[in-house]
């Protein structure tokens, strides 16, 4: 397998980005913060199908950690990472340098704010956390001008916030997104970086959050109201603290009501797990509900 590239400065990336046109090639982008796990190796498949160049980053971006986070645990896992880039063909690496990235300081005096999701489900638990995504995101786009972005459906609100932000600042003649469904494990777990954190009896009990999200969905008749309180009441009857349950539109996140057409919706969920002597771990998921 051919090595992929490592690009570690903004002027490595940009004569990389310049090479590859003169070669007509098209480059796809799959922005990671690293420790990557099956469901980041989907994302590169996903992008050889759609480019002739498939470039990762590994960057943990501080400006989306709030002080009480775990910007400086969050597990880094650099060559094992480029292992299984080098494995699944990714052609190039961009691990940039904070300070080049944020040149004035973390985070800078000009940032993208996503103000349309301020105060819902995701956004309402971190309301730092969509500015620094969208931002740094921004800031790769601009630096690597990719013809497609790729992103996983996991983080849904994440997905939302990029197609709104692409639009808004004139980027999607120029930019394509792609979203691809939800790595899961076996079980039907969603997988995350973050799922390292969970004990083995919290890892026994994520499955139920998938598990509940698909059945409440897929009931006789079910409708916003009842996929809130039939998702809430089973998790609850497990013990597991449900920190949202959301029902919303696909195009900007607004709660529907609970009489409301189910369908074209997006039902997320984030639950916390908790146990003495492990760290505090969110796990978060979603369906979609297809348009009728």
């Amino acid at each position: 397998r051919t090595e992929p590239q490592r690009l570690r400065s903004n002027a490595e990336l940009i004569a990389w980005r310049r090479k590859v046109a003169e070669q007509g090639r098209r480059v796809a982008f799959v922005p990671t913060m690293g420790n990557l796990h099956e469901g980041h190796l989907e994302l590169i498949d996903a992008a050889k199908q759609r480019a002739d160049e498939a470039i990762v980053s590994i960057f943990v971006n501080p400006s989306q950690f709030a002080s009480h986070e775990d910007l400086d645990t969050y597990p880094r896992t650099l060559e094992e990472d480029m292992q299984k880039l080098r494995e699944r063909g990714a052609t190039a690496l961009f691990t940039p340098f904070a300070n080049e990235l944020y040149p004035t300081g973390i985070p800078g005096g000009t940032m993208v704010v996503p103000h349309f999701v301020e105060g819902k489900s995701e956004a309402a638990d971190r309301p730092h956390f969509f500015s620094g995504v969208a931002t740094v995101c921004l800031k790769f786009f601009n630096l690597l001008q990719p013809d497609v972005a790729i992103f996983g459906q996991k983080d849904a609100m994440q997905c939302v916030v990029i197609a709104r932000m692409l639009e808004d600042l004139m980027l999607d003649h120029r930019i394509a997104l792609h979203v691809v469904p939800t790595s899961r494990e076996f079980d039907g777990v969603a997988r995350s970086s973050r799922n390292s954190y969970l004990s083995p009896s919290m890892r026994q009990k994520a499955p139920a959050i998938y598990k509940a999200l698909c059945a409440a969905t897929s009931a006789a008749g079910a409708s916003p109201g009842s996929v809130r309180s039939s998702v809430r009441r089973e998790l609850e009857s497990q013990e597991l603290e449900v920190s949202y349950i959301s029902v919303a539109d696909t195009r900007f996140m607004n709660e529907k009501a609970d009489e409301a057409d189910l369908s074209n919706s997006v039902v997320s969920i984030c639950c916390v797990m908790k146990e003495e002597g492990h760290r505090t771990c969110r796990l978060l998921d979603n369906v979609l509900v297809p348009a009728r």
